[in-house]
């Protein structure tokens, strides 16, 4: 126990845990502590009204049981022909990633050698995991739901500290299957796209190649690139932090990445409020190179090699059309404020604009010209992988 809390008089910290754990518990118990929370988020983000029960009911049972719900999700939403789908999608980008690196001219060959080793070493985790987690131990009574969610946390608690003193899981999820989210764990070096995303509009088994490389592709090409933004690029094929870059090739790296800070610094959210270029350069530089990527892998697809148009647009102008499909969000300013105070993440808006803005097929898809609000001059466009 540090000075501070060595300060604070036991009875009061009696107090404060007692606090604490029903602020944890305020949403899972009767109307007045879920109003008081409520009510103290809505100063926070502008959330006009509670979510309805039935949206309730189901994140917490995602929270709780969530491979139980996985298991039922994906028999009813992401049949074997979707994660086919979904893995020639995936190694089709790293293939056009791989074929970036060796056009870098940033980069020496020795590391370049390196980032090759480290992309295809690349564990793809998709849809749902091989084996399900055990659930026997949770009770669950009807009309006793506080004691069901204490239940199945005392679960949870139980399931992580049987993890001590045993190898690493290497086919360990952190997400349910029916979670809408991609993630990069640089630790494990593996990407992983629950079910839950694999969905229109990121995905749809059903559609074109232009939609999907558009949409899944840039999440797919935007995850890839988090092995080598600024964090990622400090660990190794294995997942061990190590130094596996010429210092040159690094400094070049980080001064290409201070141009992604600059750029996005000048971006504005909210009259005088602007994005914060160095809380978001990891994300913003794997949405650029994100959708870099996945327009390289689409090209490479029969639909991204044609002219055919569908509704009256080009392949491409359908491929630029799903990227920004896919982030369209309505938030209130109040919720806005806080994002971009907090969120490694810009604004929605410029995960669409910033990223296209240097892309140069954006151009001449859509013939921006000198003077328009989405033209950079070429000099000044970022190619970063």
């Amino acid at each position: 126990m540090n000075t501070l809390l060595k300060s604070v008089p036991l009875g009061d910290w009696k107090i404060y845990l007692k606090a604490n754990y029903i602020s944890s518990y305020a949403d899972y118990l009767s109307k007045p502590f879920v109003d008081a929370s409520f009510e103290y988020n809505k100063a926070l983000t502008g959330q006009a009204v509670q979510k309805p029960r039935g949206e309730v009911m189901t994140s917490a049972v995602d929270n709780y049981l969530g491979y139980a719900l996985g298991q039922l999700y994906v028999k009813l939403y992401f049949p074997e022909s979707a994660k086919a789908r979904m893995l020639e999608l995936v190694n089709n980008l790293q293939k056009a990633f791989s074929n970036r690196i060796d056009q870098l001219n940033w980069m020496s060959d020795s590391t370049k050698q390196k980032a090759r080793e480290k992309l295809f070493a690349i564990t793809k985790k998709i849809g749902y995991p091989d084996k399900w987690r055990d659930y026997s131990h949770v009770t669950i009574v009807r009309n006793k739901y506080f004691e069901n969610v204490v239940s199945a946390a005392a679960n949870n608690f139980q399931y992580k500290l049987a993890k001590l003193g045993k190898p690493v899981d290497k086919t360990e999820w952190f997400t349910t299957p029916s979670t809408v989210t991609a993630y990069n764990n640089p630790y494990a070096n593996e990407i992983v796209f629950p079910a839950g995303i694999l969905q229109s509009p990121y995905f749809d088994n059903n559609a074109d190649d232009a939609l999907n490389y558009g949409g899944i592709g840039m999440v797919i090409g935007h995850e890839l690139t988090h092995t080598f933004d600024d964090q990622g690029a400090q660990f190794d094929k294995d997942g061990n932090v190590k130094n596996w870059w010429t210092p040159k090739d690094y400094e070049k790296f980080k001064a290409i990445t201070q141009q992604v800070i600059d750029l996005y610094n000048k971006f504005t959210v909210l009259d005088s409020i602007h994005v914060k270029g160095a809380l978001t350069v990891g994300e913003n530089t794997a949405d650029i190179s994100g959708v870099a990527v996945a327009l390289d892998a689409f090209k490479m697809t029969e639909q991204g090699q044609d002219t055919t148009r569908i509704g009256g647009f080009t392949p491409i102008q359908r491929f630029f059309f799903s990227v920004a499909r896919i982030w369209r969000v309505k938030m209130k300013d109040e919720y806005l404020r806080y994002w971009v105070n907090n969120d490694p993440h810009s604004p929605p808006m410029w995960r669409v604009n910033g990223p296209l803005m240097n892309t140069p097929a954006f151009y001449s898809a859509f013939n921006v010209k000198p003077g328009e609000m989405m033209y950079l001059d070429n000099d000044k466009q970022i190619k970063i992988w």
